[in-house]
């Protein structure tokens, strides 16, 4: 058993001095970034893959990302979530007291003689995700993505890249396989990167890098059995509590289809979601791939008492201000309406947005595609309970479906995706114009070939791939978003709006940027209203 780090008394800077060589054995940590919950606004989060020079970093740290404050003992408040269920696996194993998760400001309080292993959590170390990919390349200017800057920023503290240490750093999460990949696993002086569900594998790498043996470069790991799976013990960040994992409908491009699907116990999800509400937590986050799934029947048909049970029992803890779904699919919604007649009302009363003047939910869907040669070809399943062959009118179907509930969706849609052709394209852009006049966000993606994925050797789209119609496509995307949300962006979060609009014009002149802009709802607009006088 390892000897437990005793933090008794208050003598000043000379005992204060004494704790930090001592440290803790396990200290667990992410980034600036990632140890910020963004205001409670999940959505905003997307950001981190925006270019990192555009605003000081001073200013991200204050006002876009202000990072979670600390208890008087100097551990995170808050953490991620996947950061908080190893957390919980160690403590047990290893003793409360001798695990610590930490800010980055406090890693020297904790790290000294006594520490065997920093391990560290990360969702995008390189900046190479869906949407760092895609926002970073399309800006062109201003540096890395925010959450590659940040990680980097990380792995230079003095703790982390001195030469001679004596404990073991491990990173995971569910960007650790961007180390790997981008062969950076030296240059950061990692001991081991973890790529996959850790649940099952986590106490065996840090038994080994507690007893200071040699660890493997680069481990992959074994999917983990239900009874597995830990009920986090600390809160996490946006309330975060896991509903179900994994998918199984098998879209070629996504990793959850290759994790095995769970759903978990309303009492496991209560206990998690009661935990951050205790700690101080307004919102709670119901982690899935795709809230339609929680307890379904045979071919994805949605249990509609189970979901409605969830989100009634949730949405009355105490102190909860916000409910937020993270994922779901729009098949079930045309399949079975009266789920969101009855799910609406506590979500809408538990909603953190406001669009056309009134308070909306909000929530994420992936609509990837207006081509149903595509679905085919790399989504099967996301059509189920439905047909593949009928995607487009159940977009347009669930779209408005949810606008009757006051639900406001953001949606997801790959560009670039294997084989794609003009027609397709042509698809999607005329999917976007039956859905005018709809309540939504888009989100316009470069297709990405992530790790642990099916298409993970596919080709990766990027600007050398772009079309004339894809800067198009972009463009006329964030027309719609700047028209419909950017009223309460001005209002609500000034640097939104300051990114938007010239992002806007980056995508409406595509390769053409060189030539002379004018000010968006300035003299671009009075000049259409004198065309159309």
């Amino acid at each position: 058993m390892v000897s437990t780090v005793k933090w008794a008394g208050s003598g000043g800077k000379k005992s204060e001095r004494k704790k930090q060589a001592v440290g803790v054995p396990i200290v667990l940590i992410a980034s600036f970034i990632e140890m910020s919950d963004f205001n409670l606004n999940p959505f905003i989060a997307f950001t981190g893959g925006f270019p990192s020079k555009i605003f000081p970093k001073r200013l991200l740290r204050k006002y876009w990302y202000p990072i979670t404050p600390s208890g008087e003992d100097g551990r995170a408040k808050f953490a991620p979530y996947g950061l908080r269920k190893i957390e919980a696996l160690l403590g047990e194993e290893f003793g409360e007291e001798n695990v610590v998760t930490c800010t980055p400001q406090n890693l020297n309080r904790f790290v000294g003689s006594n520490t065997k292993v920093i391990g560290i959590s990360t969702m995008d170390p390189l900046g190479i995700g869906f949407v760092s990919r895609t926002y970073t390349s399309l800006v062109a200017i201003g540096g890395e993505p925010i959450a590659a800057d940040e990680f980097r920023y990380l792995m230079r503290h003095p703790k982390l890249k001195k030469k001679k240490r004596k404990y073991k750093v491990i990173v995971g999460g569910s960007g650790a396989w961007q180390i790997s990949r981008g062969n950076m696993q030296d240059e950061f002086k990692i001991d081991t990167v973890v790529i996959g569900e850790a649940d099952r594998i986590a106490l065996e790498i840090f038994h080994k890098a507690m007893r200071g043996e040699k660890l493997p470069k680069v481990v992959r790991t074994r999917k983990p059995k239900v009874g597995e799976i830990p009920t986090i013990t600390k809160p996490a960040l946006f309330g975060v509590a896991e509903i179900t994992r994994g998918c199984g409908k098998g879209c070629q491009f996504c990793s959850p289809t290759m994790r095995t699907f769970y759903s978990f116990p309303l009492e496991k999800i209560k206990k998690e979601a009661e935990l951050n509400a205790r700690a101080g937590s307004k919102m709670v986050v119901l982690q899935t791939d795709d809230l339609f799934l929680y307890k379904h029947h045979e071919r994805f048909v949605p249990n509609r008492e189970a979901i409605t049970e969830l989100i009634n029992t949730i949405g009355k803890i105490e102190g909860i201000e916000y409910l937020q779904p993270a994922h779901a699919a729009l098949s079930p919604v045309v399949h079975d309406p009266k789920i969101i007649e009855e799910i609406a009302p506590v979500l809408v009363e538990k909603g953190r947005w406001h669009c056309n003047g009134r308070k909306v939910a909000s929530i994420e869907v992936g609509i990837e595609t207006g081509s149903a040669r595509l679905m085919e070809k790399h989504m099967q399943g996301k059509a189920l309970p439905l047909k593949t062959e009928d995607w487009p009118e159940i977009v347009t179907q669930a779209v408005g479906i949810l606008n009757d509930n006051d639900i406001c969706p953001l949606a997801t849609l790959v560009v670039g995706l294997p084989g794609e052709r003009e027609e397709d394209t042509i698809a999607t852009m005329e999917l976007v114009d039956d859905l005018r006049g709809s309540e939504i966000f888009y989100v316009p993606l470069f297709f990405t070939s992530e790790e642990e994925c099916l298409l993970s050797s596919a080709r990766q789209a990027d600007l050398s791939h772009l079309t004339e119609q894809h800067w198009e496509f972009f463009a006329t995307c964030w027309r719609y978003n700047i028209n419909l949300w950017g009223q309460d962006f001005n209002r609500k979060v000034w640097l939104a709006s300051a990114l938007l609009y010239p992002l806007y014009y980056r995508w409406k002149h595509g390769s053409k940027i060189g030539r002379a802009i004018r000010v968006l709802g300035g003299v671009e607009s009075r000049s259409h209203q004198r065309e159309a006088a």
